[in-house]
């Protein structure tokens, strides 16, 4: 899948939270139970073909994002670093891996984010669902 493509995927996934959120106003708490029940099978999947990086990121996901923005600024002024020599040296095979490994940093980085959407889907789910759920208590209780 091209870099292109997963930003594609990830924007559909965004804009499919989005529209979760908003439909979710309208529901039962047995719509919103449901759709927390696809969301989550749905999660489940995405996370098993992600090349596996997914259960990866699963186990350490948070230790993994501080890991992530710590290393980013080093990397990208290595990257550079070697970027300016290789073409200065006019070394298109070196710079040639030096962009492979930038591609495959920017693919690992958006799998991961891939992740975080099908993950804030569930919580988002999960949300509504509690406070359909609080709303409904709180109906049902006689007024004092």
């Amino acid at each position: 899948m091209t870099m292109s493509e997963q930003i594609d995927a990830l924007q559909a996934k965004v804009a499919d939270l989005k529209s979760s959120l908003d439909a979710s106003g309208h529901e039962t708490n047995e719509q919103i139970k449901t759709r927390v029940a696809s969301a989550k099978a749905k999660a489940r999947a995405a996370q098993e073909t992600v090349r596996g990086k997914a259960d990866q990121a699963a186990d350490h996901a948070h230790t993994q994002w501080q890991s992530f923005k710590a290393d980013t600024s080093a990397k990208m002024a290595e990257l550079q670093g070697r970027i300016d020599r290789k073409r200065d040296e006019h070394d298109v095979k070196a710079a040639e891996d030096d962009a492979e490994r930038a591609e495959d940093n920017a693919s690992d980085a958006l799998d991961y984010a891939a992740w975080a959407v099908d993950q804030a889907q569930v919580a988002v789910l999960d949300a509504a669902d509690a406070r359909v759920w609080a709303d409904a208590r709180a109906a049902a209780l006689p007024p004092n």
